[in-house]
């Protein structure tokens, strides 16, 4: 009999904060620029997003890639849900891992 369990995207993941609330923050690695990195993320809600930058809650979704080093890429991502649980942490590593055209800046969309 087969103990193991299946393999979980957050496995992958280094969460910096607990899941549940308007803002988490974590690693995980990917592709950027044909290169591997190490993306260091924090996940906003709408209310989160707000809180952070003193800005009304965007209606959007939003992809912001800012300062890197040799290796690790700061992307700030707000998404359009009530708060940040795992299911919305796998997705939002998927989306990016997958996301062929991503570039620096800021991105919205939805």
């Amino acid at each position: 009999m087969n103990s193991s369990r299946p393999h979980d995207l957050l496995d992958e993941v280094e969460l910096m904060d607990p899941p549940g609330g308007d803002k988490l923050r974590l690693y995980f690695d990917g592709h950027f620029d044909g290169r591997a990195v190490r993306w260091n993320a924090t996940l906003f809600t709408p209310a989160g997003w707000a809180a952070q930058w003193g800005e009304s809650r965007p209606n959007k979704n939003i992809i912001e890639i800012g300062d890197s080093t040799e290796r690790e890429i700061e992307i700030k991502i707000c998404l359009k849900v009530d708060r940040i649980d795992h299911p919305t942490v796998r997705k939002a590593v998927m989306m990016v891992r997958q996301y062929k055209k991503l570039h620096r800046g800021r991105h919205e969309y939805g």
